[in-house]
């Protein structure tokens, strides 16, 4: 005999009914049509969701997806902005029912969470509640490597009484920053009360963090979404989360309860719009890998896309905001924005990283541990160049490797490691820009893993200073097989089965290695990310092709002598770029390089 379906499983599937039905009748009435049927049903499922019954989160997912596009659509700011908010509640529910069955997050539903990520931040704006777009954003992005960092070290830098004393503190100041009601409307129509939900899920989150930690079980929920203003108040930066948008972009500024600023506020970036994004990355990616690689065009193209960035995003923000300059700030770039040149390009002629201590990361998660861990007192140098001379797996000899290796190595009185003699007869001066990365991603490239030493990757995990000289191989559709030569590949995946020394610096003196993954590019994936998850503190990267030459090896020893004085890493790349900007160096010497972690 059939079992009768239960009243729950009645109302899954008459809901589920209901939202193909609106799905039908949006697209062919219009919008219009469906919005108030759309936020009705949406708002039904949460209340199911919030009665314990977490199958019902699946549905919230899809009503709110449904719901944000639409208000969005309608210029409906405030039910767009709502809608956002409770997605990302959804996708909190759903991750952890997944996590506690032991399967991973549906595939499908991924390209979802990527689409409100990239919108949600500057919709928020526009409803004038910044704070929502920064739980979207924070609670949205960095799953992948952020859940790795967290399940490793969280309950740690957390821990104790003063932890506990300090959320608690941080409790309190988002509440007086509030300002509002004690009670939440049971119907939210108004953009106060939107900022009461945001408010109200900001306290939440810290009320389950302060009772796990009280508890002594360690930390369950993972904190992610008060994790950036955790990071803001240790760190002493002002942390800006930088989003494009359909029609221009909006940054987001969070501040510490210490700071005396209000804990969060926005404003627009009109030209920082996605197509925007999109068009001067594909001329700059054109430009910079031409083959053979032209220099006056390389240089041109950087030069452009420079200019691109000063003007949509660091004009308007140190505009709004002239009390950044001299100042800590940590950027943390959404989606494909992530990949432009933001570290370096001019303000008034000077790279902004001269202007101020700036530093990138993925996302508050990321810089909240990067900073979780004092940098160590002593400095354990590893230095490795590979010229990468033609042996049959590819790639162009890049012999300034080698002098670049012997001069870092020298300002730490430490010797390299070199893992090819020097061949002066494979450069050939006269010929084309020779740069450290290949014309084809590492999947091209034949894996001999005899060649390289079987001891490099744990070789890392003993050292606190790592400097490594070679070819990089971005994988943009793969990000964790991107590859640094070293010897032989060394892909990213390879080197995610250690972990690094806390407080780690990594410079990576290759191309591309900057880069990240092209499918979800909220998730940050690459060398940067990864490394920040394995440990380190400070990774420094190229988002290009790097050339080899005089320049690059000026830059990166200056870099070492900075760091040899003391200079906090983020500080010291700065000066370096800051230095070869001022003596003349082509921007392709220094324009790629951005500075990741605290």
């Amino acid at each position: 005999m059939r079992r009768s379906a239960s009243p729950q499983e009645a109302e899954f599937d008459r809901i589920q009914q209901a939202v193909e039905a609106i799905r039908v009748r949006g697209r062919r009435d219009g919008p219009a049509a469906v919005a108030d049927d759309v936020w009705r049903l949406m708002r039904h499922c949460v209340d199911l969701m919030v009665q314990g019954d977490p199958a019902f989160a699946r549905l919230v997912f899809r009503t709110a997806r449904i719901s944000f596009g639409v208000h969005a659509e309608l210029g409906q700011w405030f039910f767009a902005s709502v809608s956002s908010l409770l997605f990302t509640g959804a996708v909190a529910v759903i991750d952890a029912q997944n996590t506690k069955n032991g399967v991973d997050f549906p595939e499908d539903a991924l390209p979802d969470i990527q689409v409100m990520a990239d919108l949600s931040v500057d919709v928020a704006h526009r409803a004038g509640v910044p704070l929502a777009g920064y739980l979207v954003a924070e609670g949205l992005t960095g799953r992948q490597m952020g859940d790795r960092t967290i399940a490793r070290e969280l309950s740690e830098f957390l821990g104790g009484e003063d932890a506990v004393r300090r959320l608690r503190g941080l409790r309190r100041s988002v509440r007086a920053a509030a300002g509002r009601m004690a009670d939440l409307p049971d119907a939210v129509d108004t953009v106060v009360a939107l900022r009461a939900q945001a408010d109200l899920m900001m306290v939440q989150e810290l009320d389950r963090t302060i009772e796990e930690l009280a508890s002594g079980d360690g930390l369950h929920s993972g904190a992610r979404t008060v994790s950036g203003v955790l990071a803001a108040d240790r760190t002493a930066r002002s942390v800006l989360y930088l989003a494009p948008g359909v029609e221009g972009g909006t940054v987001i500024r969070l501040e510490g309860p210490e700071s005396g600023r209000r804990l969060c506020e926005s404003i627009a970036l009109p030209g920082l719009g996605l197509r925007e994004v999109q068009a001067c990355l594909d001329t700059l990616r054109g430009s910079l890998a031409s083959e053979p690689p032209l220099v006056k065009a390389r240089d041109r193209a950087v030069r452009t896309a420079h200019a691109a960035v000063t003007d949509a995003v660091w004009k308007p923000v140190l505009d709004a905001w002239p009390d950044l300059l001299g100042g800590r700030v940590a950027l943390v770039p959404l989606g494909q924005s992530a990949l432009l040149p933001l570290y370096t390009a001019p303000v008034d002629g000077i790279p902004v990283c001269g202007l101020l201590d700036l530093t990138v990361v993925p996302s508050g998660n990321a810089l909240m541990f990067a900073a979780a861990w004092p940098r160590p007192s002593r400095v354990d140098p590893l230095v490795v160049a590979d010229p990468w001379y033609h042996d049959g797996a590819g790639g162009r000899p890049i012999p300034c490797t080698v002098p670049e290796a012997r001069r870092v190595a020298a300002v730490h009185g430490v010797a390299p490691t070199i893992l090819r003699e020097q061949n002066t007869a494979a450069a050939d001066p006269g010929g084309p820009e020779r740069v450290r990365g290949l014309g084809r991603s590492s999947g091209g490239v034949t894996r001999r893993p005899g060649l390289a030493p079987v001891d490099l990757a744990r070789r890392m995990t003993s050292a606190n200073l790592i400097h490594l000289a070679g070819h990089g191989s971005l994988d943009a559709h793969r990000p964790l097989e991107s590859t640094i030569l070293l010897g032989g590949p060394l892909p990213l995946s390879s080197l995610l089965g250690h972990d690094l020394r806390r407080g780690t610096t990594v410079v990576l003196s290759a191309c591309h290695l900057a880069g990240i993954g092209v499918r979800l590019p909220g998730e940050q994936l690459g060398f940067p990310a990864a490394l920040l998850a394995m440990g380190a503190s400070s990774v420094i990267a190229a988002l290009w092709a790097v050339p080899d030459s005089e320049q690059t090896i000026e830059l990166m020893a200056s870099l070492h002598e900075e760091l040899h004085r003391g200079v906090l890493p983020s500080a010291a790349l700065g000066h370096a770029v800051t230095r070869a900007a001022a003596e003349g160096a082509r921007p392709t010497a220094w324009g790629s390089f951005t500075h990741f972690g605290a």
